[in-house]
């Protein structure tokens, strides 16, 4: 399911589909709210 958009701040992707694994295994304290800038993964685009 498509949602607001976050991502980590190791990665050089945002993520924005709950379903997607990567994104789910971002640690709390890596996370953040929006793209910061960065483009779409490609597991959540494919979703």
């Amino acid at each position: 399911m498509k949602t607001s958009a976050w991502h980590s701040i190791k990665q050089s992707v945002h993520h924005n589909e709950t379903l997607c694994t990567e994104g789910n295994n971002i640690e709390r304290e890596n996370k953040r709210e929006g793209t910061g800038g960065k483009p779409l993964c490609k597991n959540c685009a494919d979703i």
